[in-house]
């Protein structure tokens, strides 16, 4: 073997080990999610979906899962508008000084340890006497999600030829038969790409949540609560039916993000 050979091979090794290290707990999750047997131990006697159908039973489950639904809806179609229509903005500003500054600025949510962001938004609320439940959780998640959607947008419309606009409004179009007929159709694939990416921000986080959600509970939190008692399967098929939406929404919007680059 040589030793360029030899370097190639180490290198996957390495690569290798890396992936088993990041993976293998997730792998473990949705393995002993299939298992007949209640204590989480090798090795596997049997596999079954019992343990989906007893937490798809269970009443604060699904009402977990709505809410948590419901969070990610939200987060993508407002996250996806405003951040679509501040990125555009952005653009079309003149002083390349004022745009920079506020992309900085609303980037700052996502630097900003999410502990901070979370008791932050519990007592401004409190101060507001807003009550906690789905409402402030949601502009909790919107926070989060926008700097994210910030970013997906201005990546695309860093190549956006604007010079169509003007030619558009050159030969009569309205400023609204411009966007639906040129602009929205340009930008859409990466709007819905952004919008995917903030559902899945939004059905994973936790702190802000915890924080803001009152007596209610999204599937994150209800998970953690579940866990201080013991773990059972039943959690375990739980994360792997999150981990598989999260999964298809990132994967949505990678392809929606290469098929507009392609």
């Amino acid at each position: 073997m040589t030793g360029k050979r030899r370097s190639q091979w180490i290198a996957g090794l390495f690569v290798l080990a890396v992936l088993t290290y990041l993976y293998a707990p997730i792998i473990v999750i949705v393995l002993f999610s299939f298992t007949t047997s209640p204590r989480l131990s090798m090795p596997i006697e049997g596999l079954t979906f019992d343990w989906y159908r007893s937490a798809l039973d269970n009443p604060l489950i699904l009402s977990a899962l709505t809410n948590s639904l419901v969070l990610a809806l939200i987060s993508a179609v407002a996250a996806g508008i405003m951040g679509a229509a501040f990125s555009f903005g952005l653009m079309r500003l003149k002083r390349p000084h004022v745009r920079e500054a506020l992309i900085g600025a609303s980037l700052l949510p996502a630097i900003v340890p999410l502990l901070v962001i979370g008791i932050s938004l519990a007592v401004f609320f409190r101060v507001l006497g807003m009550p906690q439940g789905l409402i402030n959780t949601a502009i909790g998640h919107l926070i989060v999600c926008l700097p994210f959607v910030v970013l997906t947008m201005n990546a695309r419309l860093e190549t956006f030829d604007f010079s169509m606009l003007e030619a558009a409004r050159d030969l009569g179009a309205t400023p609204v038969r411009t966007f639906l007929d040129i602009t929205f159709p340009l930008i859409r694939p990466s709007v819905v790409g952004a919008a995917l990416l903030a559902a899945a921000l939004s059905l994973d986080e936790f702190v802000i949540t915890w924080f803001n959600i009152g007596n209610q509970q999204s599937v994150p939190v209800l998970v953690w609560g579940m866990m201080r008692r013991g773990v059972d399967p039943s959690i375990n098929a739980i994360a792997t039916l999150l981990l598989t939406l999260l999964v298809g929404l990132v994967i949505c919007s990678n392809l929606l993000g290469r098929k507009k680059r392609s």
